[in-house]
C-alpha cells in the first residue's frame, strides 16, 4: 500500500468500508449501533448506506454495548457494534463481560490508529489488541485496507468466521479491530467489486452426547427425581417428557416455563425450603440442573445438603455450578431430555410437590389481596397479573429480580422474561430494555430500582430514536434496598457507605429528556399503567418503604406449606 498517496489511501478505505457492511449484511446483521467519532468514518459511511442494516447513532458508548445486547437477547443472532479509536471502546466493557457470561452474540467493531502511530504519543490511541481478553470468543486484526482481490477475499474470510464465532456452541462477543490511515474518504467514489461469497452459518451439533445412557440409568432407578429449569432452558427442549414425566420443576425467575404451562411448575420453592418439616421430607434422590442455579441461598444449601445424585446439564459446556456437592457436568443439548426415559417415581412425590405448591400460592394471594400496596413485592406480583401476553420483561438486579423469584405468578401468557445474569451487575439495565425494545412488534416493559436506573440514566438519551414501546417501572425506595437484609444495616456506616441514597428528582430528569412521566401508587395505577402499553419511552415512578419492606419479605417467604 502506497502511505505517499492521499487518494489511492482514501479510496483503499472507502472500499473496505463497503465490502465490511455487504458482507455483514449478506451474513445477517440488520443492526448496528455506532458512536460518532473520525477513524471510523469508513466503516459507519459503509454501514449508513447499506440498506438491509439500520446504521443507529449512540452518543454513549456504554449505552449502545447494553442497546446491541438487548437487542442481541431478543432476536437471539449477533448484533453490531462499532466505535473509534482509543478509549471509546473501553466504554464497551461492562456490556461485553454481560455478553459473555449470558452467551450473547456481538460483533464489535473497532476502529484503530494505523502502526505507525501506535506507541508514540498518538491522540486517542491505546493499544486495542486483545483489549478484552478472554471476555470475547475471538480477536481478529484485520490489517490496513487494500484495493486488491486478494485483500477484500481475506477480509471476508475474516468477517464470515468472526460471525460464526459469536454464534458457536457458546455464543457470545468477537472483536474485530481495523486500523484506518487517513485521509478516510477519497474525492472520487471508486468502484466497489462483486462480492459474492458463501455464508459459514454454524448449526449446532446434535450428536449424542456420552453420557447420555449414564443419566438414563439413574433416571430409570430413582424414586424422588427433581428437575431445576434454569433461565436458558426452553418449554419446547422438553415439551413431550415433562408432560408424561412425574417429576417436579423448580423454576428460575427467568424461566420460559413460569410462562408456559407444565404440570408441576415450583415457583415457591422458597418457601417450601424454608419449612424445615418438607425440606426434611422431600429430599430427593436425583437432580437435573439444566443450567445455572437460581439465586435463592435456600436452594442452594438445600441441595447441598441433599447428597442427591446430581447432573449439570449445560449445552455451552461450561462450568455453572458452584456447590460443593458432587455433580455430573454433560455437555448437550436441553433437548436430550426428551431422549430419556420417564422416572417411576414414588407414591405421592409429585403430587406432594403440587399440593404444598398450591397451598402456598393460596396463601400468598390472600395475603396480597389484604393489602400490601407500599410493598415492593407487590409490583412484581401484579405485573405477572397484568402484563399483556408475548410482552418483554426486563428486571433489574438484586431486589427486583428476587421479588420476581419469590411472588410472580405462573401464568401461560407467553411472556419473555429478560435480566442480566451474566454478571449480575446494576449497570446497563435501561440500555438494555431499549434494546428490546427497540423494532420489537410486542410492547416491553422495565422493573428497575431508582439506584439502576440512575447508573443508566445516559441510556435516556436514546429514547428520540426508539421505534418501539417500552413502559419503566423505577422502584425508589431512596437506596440500596437489598442491602437493608444485611448485617450491615444495622451500623451508623450504612446509609452512607451501603444504602447510598440519591436525591435526582426523577420527574425532571424525565422531562428534561422530553419523556412522559408520572407518579404512581398501589395495584391499580401499575394494572392501569401495564395494561396500556404506548409507543415511545414511559418512566413511572413507584414509592416504597425500604425500611419495613425485609420485614414483610420475611413473613411472606415464611408462609409454609400446612
Amino acid at each position: 500500500m502506497n502511505e505517499s498517496n492521499p487518494e489511492v489511501t482514501a479510496q483503499a478505505n472507502y472500499l473496505w468500508g463497503i465490502v465490511v457492511a455487504d458482507t455483514l449484511a449478506e451474513l445477517g446483521i440488520r443492526q448496528v449501533f455506532f458512536s460518532p467519532g473520525s477513524r471510523s468514518t469508513p466503516l459507519v459511511i459503509g454501514f449508513e448506506n447499506q440498506p438491509k442494516i439500520k446504521a443507529i447513532p449512540v452518543l454513549d458508548e456504554r449505552t449502545a454495548a447494553f442497546l446491541a445486547l438487548g437487542s442481541s437477547k431478543r432476536t437471539k443472532s449477533p448484533t453490531a457494534l462499532l466505535c473509534t479509536s482509543g478509549s471509546a471502546l473501553t466504554h464497551w466493557f461492562p456490556g461485553v463481560t454481560e455478553a459473555h457470561h449470558s452467551s450473547v452474540p456481538l460483533l464489535l467493531m473497532s476502529a484503530d490508529r494505523p502502526p505507525e502511530l501506535q506507541n508514540c504519543g498518538a491522540g486517542q490511541t491505546i493499544d486495542q489488541e486483545h483489549l478484552f481478553g478472554s471476555f470475547t470468543r475471538a480477536y481478529h486484526s484485520v490489517g490496513l485496507p487494500e484495493n486488491s482481490s486478494a485483500a477484500i477475499n481475506s477480509l471476508q474470510k475474516i468477517l464470515t468466521t468472526a460471525y460464526a464465532q459469536t454464534l458457536g456452541s457458546n455464543p457470545g462477543p468477537v472483536h474485530l479491530n481495523f486500523p484506518f490511515r487517513e485521509p478516510f474518504l477519497p474525492e472520487q467514489t471508486p468502484q466497489v467489486p462483486d462480492l459474492s461469497f458463501e455464508p459459514i452459518i454454524p448449526k449446532e451439533n446434535q450428536s449424542d452426547p456420552k453420557y447420555l445412557s449414564v443419566i438414563s440409568e439413574f433416571l430409570s432407578s430413582c424414586k424422588r427425581p427433581l428437575l431445576i429449569a434454569g433461565e436458558r432452558a426452553t418449554h419446547e427442549d422438553l415439551k413431550g417428557w415433562i408432560e408424561k414425566a412425574p417429576v417436579p420443576i423448580v423454576c428460575d425467575a427467568l424461566s420460559e416455563l413460569r410462562e408456559t404451562p407444565a404440570p408441576c411448575r415450583v415457583l415457591r420453592f422458597e418457601n417450601l425450603l424454608r419449612d424445615p418439616v418438607f425440606s426434611q421430607k422431600h429430599t430427593p434422590d436425583l437432580i437435573l440442573n439444566l443450567g445455572p442455579l437460581p439465586t435463592s441461598k435456600t436452594l442452594r444449601s438445600w441441595i447441598d445438603r441433599s447428597q442427591a445424585k446430581r447432573f449439570v446439564i449445560e449445552p455451552r459446556g461450561l462450568c455453572v455450578d458452584p456447590l460443593k456437592s458432587p455433580s455430573y457436568a454433560l455437555d448437550m443439548p436441553y433437548s436430550f431430555i426428551r431422549k430419556m426415559p420417564i422416572p417411576q417415581s414414588e407414591a405421592n412425590w409429585f403430587d406432594s410437590w403440587l399440593k404444598a405448591e398450591n397451598s402456598i400460592e393460596e396463601k400468598l394471594t390472600q395475603a396480597f389481596e389484604k393489602g400490601l400496596h407500599a410493598f415492593e413485592g407487590t409490583i412484581a406480583r401484579t405485573l405477572s397479573e397484568f402484563l399483556p401476553p408475548q410482552s418483554h420483561l426486563q428486571v433489574s438486579n438484586s431486589m427486583p429480580i428476587r421479588d420476581m423469584e419469590w411472588f410472580w405468578k405462573p401464568g401461560e401468557g407467553k411472556r419473555r422474561l429478560f435480566g442480566n445474569r451474566g454478571v449480575n451487575g446494576i449497570d446497563g439495565t435501561l440500555g438494555t430494555a431499549l434494546g428490546l425494545a427497540h423494532h420489537a412488534k410486542k410492547p416491553t416493559y422495565l422493573l428497575t430500582g431508582e439506584l439502576a436506573f440512575l447508573h443508566d440514566s445516559n441510556a435516556m438519551l436514546f429514547a428520540k430514536d426508539l421505534k418501539g414501546s417500552l413502559t419503566v417501572l423505577v422502584i425508589n425506595n431512596n437506596g440500596g434496598g437489598i442491602f437493608e437484609h444485611l448485617p450491615i444495616s444495622k451500623r451508623v456506616e450504612f446509609e452512607k457507605c451501603f444504602a447510598t441514597p440519591q436525591t435526582v428528582d426523577l420527574e425532571a430528569l424525565s422531562k428534561a429528556h422530553g419523556l412522559e412521566y408520572r407518579k404512581i401508587q398501589g395495584e391499580r395505577e401499575i394494572a392501569e399503567v401495564v395494561s396500556n402499553p404506548a409507543d415511545g419511552l414511559r418512566i413511572f415512578e413507584i414509592s416504597t418503604d425500604r425500611k419495613s419492606d425485609p420485614q414483610i419479605r420475611n413473613r411472606l417467604l415464611g408462609l409454609g406449606p400446612e
